[in-house]
């Protein structure tokens, strides 16, 4: 009795969650509206392209370097369903330490205007034989929302762009 009690519950509890992604759908492609009218929200003008919303993205931005060169990498590593992200990747340098990217060099910047699951985008530049100060900085907006700004912080890294420690 307790097996068919315990199958019962995961029974249901797998119909409620196919039944919420379900309506989760319906509502986010206007489906169900009777008379087969789109959403004010969702119709677009000539010359838009349609973009399905996602729910959220995750991206990751790294730092590191070698053989002479530096980079900033950005990944978007997680997205719920497909949209547009797009991002820029800055690379700032400075010979003497820095708190702040304004008060850097722009090195070197790689932009996308969709960065799909599991690909990266890096910004990369040579150290130019010289020790000093990095800084990556990501800028990323998903669909039309605001833009968002991560970066790594300032590290130092060697001549060879080996790391040698955060600032």
């Amino acid at each position: 009795m307790k097996k068919f009690t315990a199958l019962r519950t995961t029974a249901t509890l797998l119909c409620m969650l196919i039944c919420a992604f379900a309506m989760l759908f319906a509502s986010e492609y206007g489906i169900t509206l009777a008379d087969g009218q789109v959403r004010a929200e969702e119709q677009q003008t000539e010359g838009e392209e349609a973009v399905s919303p996602r729910l959220f993205a995750t991206l990751s931005l790294t730092i590191g370097g070698g053989d002479g060169k530096v980079y900033a990498r950005a990944k978007n590593d997680f997205t719920l369903f497909m949209s547009t992200v797009a991002v820029v990747v800055e690379l700032y340098y400075s010979d003497t330490y820095a708190s702040d990217y304004t008060q850097m060099t722009l090195a070197a910047v790689n932009s996308t205007a969709d960065l799909d699951m599991g690909t990266t985008i890096t910004a990369e530049a040579s150290t130019g034989g010289a020790e000093g100060y990095w800084l990556g900085r990501m800028r990323y907006k998903e669909n039309n929302d605001d833009w968002k700004i991560e970066d790594t912080g300032v590290i130092r890294c060697s001549a060879t762009g080996e790391f040698l420690g955060y600032s």
